[in-house]
């Protein structure tokens, strides 16, 4: 059975429909050229023959062609009558001249216009019917049927009949041969052209086609990066971040590992698709230091694409049945190594080389994410217990001055049964220190209250700012007392000067009732 290929009868079809078109085109100046050197031509012959059967010969093929070209027959009919014409003028120069005459060049040209305006099935016809006119004129000359209509014409014989008819043969073998193969190496060379179109256009629609599916891959990716760029919170970024690329990607599972404090484990700890509910409740984690693609992928911190399917088995015996495409990224801040991505895909050979880049990229913008949560949570809890540590100072200082005085102030009758009590609180960073509390026999408007909180707002500050001032100066009076101490020391001549005068000091300061002193090596040795 013999194939053909569409590309090629599409090509052999266009070749045919160039080339039709071609003719057409020609076939208008040429049978204008004919008239116009046919003008020139004719007279000159009509003079010469003396025949009136010449004659009308000349004058009915020149009026025929006139006529085809005048009015718009079909490209058929008007080449018909150029070829008949031709052939015409040659039957005339056979009758008036013989064999040796100029008829076997209208023969040959027939041919060739046959061949070069119709087709070579038609250049064929066109030797056969040349043959079949020289046989049978060659037999009617030669019967003695028939004779020359020119009396000064040579007479010719049967070897010249057969001599032409030979060379008819010959040239117009080559003639026809000649255009079938420059049709077909005209084809050829438009098949080639059209198929080296085709595939030009082919590769245009694959980068086109390669351009849009990576223009919507980073669009997705902006989009991934972008919906866990503003959240601080790790419980949320890493449910969220497997969300978004389940979604925006149609894979088939994503999961997303961190790696433990101990950063000798990695832990499974989101997973989105049909495998993930199993997957959660088997808790699964890898050595980073083990064989396993994800502990590979965080010690080299490169990622890797896996397209077949029978290594990715191998890897996931429990899970994943339906994975046929894999591809692992590490998430990576600076030198830091958080964890990985893993993402599942269903369809045959769906990542390429160059995706390693595009989702690299996206697992950075998520590293960036999670760092910078884990770096807020950090940061808030710094803030939580250095707030806790200055409500317990705040705490203590303000309960040892309340035991030390009496901060309690009243004006007005306190024992008012009826009145309307309002009682604000006296709040020093989140720290209750005391409150305001005020009795009226009319209810509190809104702007009383605002004003009484904006009261104690400041009461609060200038009573920590009055705190602050005491224990300044407490602190700068207990260092000018120090160093007081310290150059009397340095300023006694001996060591009893020296012992004499820290007793005196620290009694004196102090108000102790005794202060003793005692300089000695004794027991030393066994404490």
């Amino acid at each position: 059975m013999v194939q053909v290929n569409p590309d090629n009868t599409s090509s052999v079809k266009t070749t045919e429909r160039v080339y039709r078109s071609w003719r057409e085109r020609f076939v208008l100046p040429l049978l204008i050229g004919v008239l116009i050197f046919g003008t020139v031509a004719l007279i000159p012959a009509i003079r010469a023959a003396e025949s009136p059967l010449i004659d009308g010969i000349f004058i009915t093929t020149y009026i025929m062609i006139m006529i085809t070209t005048a009015f718009k027959f079909p490209y058929t009919i008007r080449i018909s009558t150029f070829l008949f014409g031709v052939y015409i003028v040659g039957i005339a120069e056979l009758i008036t001249l013989g064999i040796l005459g100029d008829s076997l060049f209208f023969f040959l040209g027939l041919v060739v216009f046959a061949t070069m305006l119709l087709s070579p099935r038609a250049g064929s016809i066109a030797i056969a019917v040349g043959i079949i006119t020289l046989g049978i004129m060659g037999f009617l000359w030669m019967g003695g049927r028939f004779e020359n209509l020119n009396p000064d014409a040579t007479p010719a014989k049967l070897e010249d009949w057969i001599s032409a008819g030979a060379a008819l043969m010959m040239f117009g073998v080559v003639i026809v041969y000649g255009f079938r193969q420059l049709e077909s190496e005209f084809s050829d060379a438009q098949s080639r052209i059209s198929q080296t179109l085709g595939a030009l256009r082919e590769e245009r629609n694959n980068l086109e086609n390669r351009v849009t599916e990576r223009t919507m891959q980073l669009r997705r990716i902006n989009e991934v990066e972008r919906a866990v760029a503003a959240i601080l919170d790790i419980d949320e970024i890493l449910p969220l971040t497997a969300k978004y690329i389940q979604n925006e990607f149609d894979f088939y599972c994503t999961v997303v590992y961190l790696l433990d404090p101990s950063r000798q484990w990695v832990e499974m700890r989101e997973v989105v698709g049909e495998a993930g509910k199993m997957i959660k409740e088997k808790k699964q984690r890898f050595s980073v230091n083990g064989r396993s693609l994800i502990g590979q992928v965080i010690r080299s911190k490169t990622g890797l694409i896996l397209l077949d399917s029978s290594q990715i088995r191998q890897e996931y015996p429990l899970f994943f049945p339906y994975t046929r495409s894999l591809i692992l990224v590490p998430l990576v801040v600076g030198d830091n190594v958080l964890g990985a991505l893993e993402m599942h895909s269903s369809k045959e050979s769906e990542f390429l080389l160059q995706d390693l880049d595009a989702f690299q990229n996206m697992a950075n913008g998520i590293s960036v994410s999670i760092e910078n949560a884990r770096l807020y949570q950090e940061a808030q809890q710094s803030i939580m217990e250095m707030q806790a540590t200055q409500r317990q100072y705040l705490e203590g200082m303000w309960n040892s001055i309340a035991s030390e005085r009496n901060l309690n102030y009243a004006l007005g009758d306190t024992e008012q049964p009826d009145a309307n009590s309002l009682k604000i609180p006296l709040a020093l960073r989140n720290q209750i220190i005391g409150e305001i509390v005020t009795s009226s026999e009319s209810e509190w408007t809104a702007e009383q209250k605002n004003l009484i909180e904006s009261i104690a707002a400041q009461a609060t500050l200038a009573l920590e700012n009055a705190r602050l001032v005491e224990e300044s100066q407490f602190t700068a009076a207990q260092e000018k007392l120090t160093n007081e101490i310290i150059a009397r020391l340095w300023a006694a001549p001996n060591m009893d000067s020296i012992l004499q005068t820290v007793v005196r000091e620290l009694g004196r300061n102090l108000e102790a009732s005794e202060v003793e002193i005692e300089v000695s090596m004794e027991g030393m040795g066994n404490e």
